[in-house]
Order: structure tokens, then C-alpha cells, then sequence
């Protein structure tokens, strides 16, 4: 697994690329992590992932947790079908914010 990273609009951009399981939730879970250090207001690019198990999950809503807590904003965008239906089965469409694209997500961050 591989996860590219950007600036835009004073947004960190995460774009993990490939499968986030049991496997690969470690690192997904230090990448993401690791940019709360740099940025308080996180958008995760799904567009690229082809599986997400429920060790990614945890992490997606660690995350979201982490930057609530200190005033940050988390969110989802670009998802696959199939991978928000996983979001969707867990709940957590209700919990946390998802927007359709990078574009649609700009106003959660104001």
C-alpha cells in the first residue's frame, strides 16, 4: 500500500492507493497519523482503494476522533461503490463526514 499526499486550498490530501486490511493497517494508521502533525484539516481520497476491512475502519475513525477532539475536521471523499457500502454497513456514513468529491468537502472545512 501506498499513500501520496498534498496541499490544496490549506487541505492535507491523503490518497491511499491499493488494499487497507489487517496487512496494511499499520501503515495506513502511521501515514495518517503522521499528517495531524502537519494539518488539522484532513480530507482521505478514496478513489484508489480497492478494499477496506474493518481494520481500516478503525483507523479511518481513529483519526476522526483524534482531530474532533482538537478542533480538526476529517473528510471521506471519492469513494468507490464498494467501499462505501462498507462505510455504509458499519454506520459510519453517520458518523463521519463523506462528500462525493475533493470539491464538495470544501465547506465541511470552513
Amino acid at each position: 500500500m501506498e499513500i501520496k499526499s498534498n496541499t490544496q486550498d490549506g487541505i492535507m490530501v491523503l490518497t491511499p492507493i491499493g488494499r487497507v486490511d489487517s496487512a496494511t493497517a499499520k501503515d495506513f494508521e502511521n501515514a495518517v497519523m503522521a499528517a495531524t502533525q502537519t494539518s488539522n484539516k484532513i480530507a482521505i481520497c478514496f478513489n484508489q482503494i480497492e478494499y477496506m476491512s474493518s481494520a481500516g475502519l478503525r483507523v479511518v475513525l481513529m483519526l476522526g476522533k483524534k482531530l474532533g477532539a482538537s478542533g480538526g475536521v476529517l473528510v471521506l471523499t471519492d469513494m468507490p461503490e464498494k467501499i462505501f457500502a462498507v462505510f455504509k454497513m458499519s454506520g459510519f456514513d453517520k458518523i463521519l463526514k463523506i462528500a462525493t468529491n475533493f470539491e464538495e468537502s470544501k465547506p465541511f472545512f470552513n
